[in-house]
This record gives C-alpha cells, sequence and structure tokens, in this order.
C-alpha cells in the first residue's frame, strides 16, 4: 500500500488535527478549574504532575488533587517521625500532630475518594476542609505548648494543598 496518496494524507492529517484538538481540549479544562481556585499555579503543578489529568474529566482532575493531599500528608508523618528522633524535646506536640495527620490520610481522604466516586461531592469537600483544619490544628498546637513550630511550611502546605483540591471540588457541587 503506498502511504503518499493524496487521500492517506489528507486522513493522517485529519487524525494529527483531532488528536492536537483534544489534547488542547483537556489542557483548557485543567487551565479552567485552576482558574477558580485559591492559587492557580498550585493547582496547575499538582494536576499537571499527574499523567491521567490530561485525559480525566472533572471528577477524575478532583481525584488527582485527593492524591495530592493523601500524599502531601503521608510526607508530612515521615517529616514527623524525623522530628521526633532530632527534637525528642517536640514528642508531646509531635503526637498530637501524627494524630491529626493519621485522621488526614486514614479517614478524610478516603472519604473524600469515596464521595467523588458516589457523586456525593459535598461530603469530598468536607473531607478537605477538615485537611485544612487538620493543618492549623497542627500548626496552632506548637504555640499552645510554648514552642515554635518547625512544621510550619508544612503545615502551611498541606492547608494550600487541601483548599485548592476543596475548590476544584465545589466545582462539582
Amino acid at each position: 500500500m503506498k502511504f503518499s496518496s493524496p487521500l492517506t494524507i489528507l486522513l493522517l492529517l485529519l487524525l494529527l488535527q483531532q488528536t492536537l484538538l483534544s489534547a488542547m481540549a483537556d489542557i483548557q479544562l485543567i487551565e479552567n478549574t485552576c482558574k477558580g481556585t485559591p492559587s492557580s499555579s498550585l493547582c496547575l503543578k499538582i494536576l499537571l504532575a499527574d499523567p491521567k489529568s490530561q485525559n480525566a474529566d472533572l471528577t477524575g482532575l478532583a481525584l488527582i488533587g485527593v492524591d495530592a493531599v493523601n500524599n502531601k500528608g503521608l510526607e508530612i508523618l515521615e517529616q514527623i517521625v524525623a522530628l521526633k528522633k532530632s527534637r525528642p524535646e517536640l514528642r508531646p506536640v509531635l503526637d498530637h500532630c501524627a494524630e491529626v495527620y493519621h485522621a488526614v490520610v486514614d479517614a478524610d481522604v478516603p472519604s473524600s475518594r469515596d464521595a467523588l466516586r458516589t457523586g456525593v461531592a459535598k461530603f469530598a469537600e468536607q473531607g478537605m476542609a477538615d485537611s485544612a483544619m487538620e493543618a492549623q490544628v497542627c500548626e496552632g498546637s506548637f504555640g499552645d505548648h510554648g514552642r515554635t513550630s518547625p512544621m510550619t511550611g508544612s503545615n502551611n502546605a498541606m492547608h494550600d494543598v487541601a483548599n485548592v483540591v476543596r475548590a476544584i471540588i465545589r466545582k462539582l457541587l
């Protein structure tokens, strides 16, 4: 079969055009989704970091965001373990923060995932609101114990990520 026939070339060009238009539409959905969040740059960073975002609908983008909250929570739990070793004087506060972040990864994230998968975005939004609040609770507990937090950056990052994801989920309401 000869691939240089005008009909073959036309079909290949149409296929290429359709592929490009589809990819542009997916990027457009991501950009439009992120415009309505507290930090569009953070939103884009979260969503574009996952290759599944290229073919996701809005629910899929929200699930990618929930995964980002989970990953941030696991990262912070690792940080807490390291801080317990290097800063034993902070153990009571760090134990409280560990409880708080276990609530994020063991309760808030799974309930948000389930709610998104079953079409109940209201409960998914609540899980992300709880995750953002838990970060503030951890941060505040250092001050409650008269200590300076070594986790401010991580707590602020969780707060920001959870609020971005919450804004994505709100678009489903």
